[in-house]
């Protein structure tokens, strides 16, 4: 179902170096639009892409689901500006391929900050809608750091406790360390613990569409961890008796943001997914001000848990509807 020429799964060098200057070319600021990203996930979402008049065009769909949606994202650009007719005609060019492969025309995952952009390339002739449940949480890295403030006691305390009662160390990781992160994520998912539970820990029966989703999920860490040794990727790991019982793993996103894909901790440490995250923030270089911590995919507990952390602000992202006159 593959909508354009090239798709993620045979890219060659020279097709890496193209994409990142697209994907570092403006600062979209949503979590999606890195190339280590795309490329992490590429196995569940069976992406696609396309150069047209100097954009980047790029869509996927779920592999694991019978029938499922193909939806373009926002055309990238390289030089960090968009020219309103050259978006007008890839973004028409991109429906009509999407007619001819018998797919209806979707897009998607379009941050808050550029619906404008496309608004200027269709006046009059585009729909946006929200999903509350892809927002992207935006903190401040310093408030995760220290969990100051009296909001944030509760987890400042699981974060104390934890530090007063256990002897740990920290380190950056490395593709070296590939496969004492994934014994770690193996054995969380064969014990059925909770996606992210930043919240009081607790023990998560999964049922079978979730446990598809962390096993998705199993894969793009896998992928990122062999990345990890690239420039701009930051990471954490906490160590307990030299055993590794959290870690985290992110990129930067623009010049004062960074995201934390992928954090995971064993929940039988109170306070332990505190500690990764603080660390993964004083892993940061200075500059960062703000970390992207992602979506909660509208799961509860994840949802209650990202903003009892009182986050600064939102990346909210839209779908688009074009209705040319």
């Amino acid at each position: 179902m593959d909508i354009f020429a090239n798709n993620f799964d045979d890219l060659s060098a020279e097709d890496m170096v193209v994409l990142d200057e697209y994907f570092t070319g403006f600062p979209y600021k949503g979590a999606g639009y890195t190339l280590v990203s795309n490329y992490a996930w590429r196995k569940v979402y069976c992406l696609n892409w396309e150069i047209y008049e100097d954009l980047l065009l790029l869509a996927g769909f779920n592999c694991t689901e019978e029938n499922p949606k193909v939806v373009l994202s926002m055309p990238m650009t390289k030089n960090g500006h968009y020219d309103k007719e050259k978006l007008r005609r890839a973004v028409l060019y991109a429906e009509e391929k999407f007619h001819a492969s018998g797919t209806e025309f979707r897009m998607g995952m379009i941050p808050d900050h550029m619906l404008s952009i496309l608004e200027d390339s269709f006046p009059g002739e585009v729909i946006f809608q929200g999903d509350r449940d892809e927002d992207e949480y935006v903190y401040l890295t310093e408030k995760i750091i220290t969990l100051s403030g009296r909001a944030l006691h509760k987890k400042r305390n699981h974060m104390n406790y934890f530090k007063k009662t256990f002897e740990y160390e920290t380190r950056t990781l490395s593709a070296a360390d590939e496969d004492v992160v994934m014994k770690l994520v193996r054995e969380l998912i064969d014990e059925k613990q909770p996606d992210e539970s930043e919240h009081d820990e607790q023990v998560v029966t999964m049922d079978p569409e979730e446990m598809k989703t962390l096993e998705a999920e199993e894969s793009a860490i896998r992928e990122t961890i062999k990345l990890m040794d690239n420039p701009g990727m930051y990471s954490v790991g906490v160590f307990i008796d030299d055993r590794l019982v959290a870690f985290s793993l992110g990129e930067r996103l623009t010049e004062d943001m960074a995201v934390a894909h992928f954090e995971k901790a064993r929940t039988e440490y109170r306070g332990l997914y505190q500690i990764v995250a603080s660390e993964f923030c004083k892993n940061l270089p200075s500059d960062v001000k703000y970390i992207n911590r992602e979506e909660d995919m509208g799961i509860e507990n994840l949802r209650q848990a990202k903003e009892s952390l009182r986050p600064e602000t939102f990346v909210r992202k839209f779908s688009a509807k074009i209705i040319t006159k």
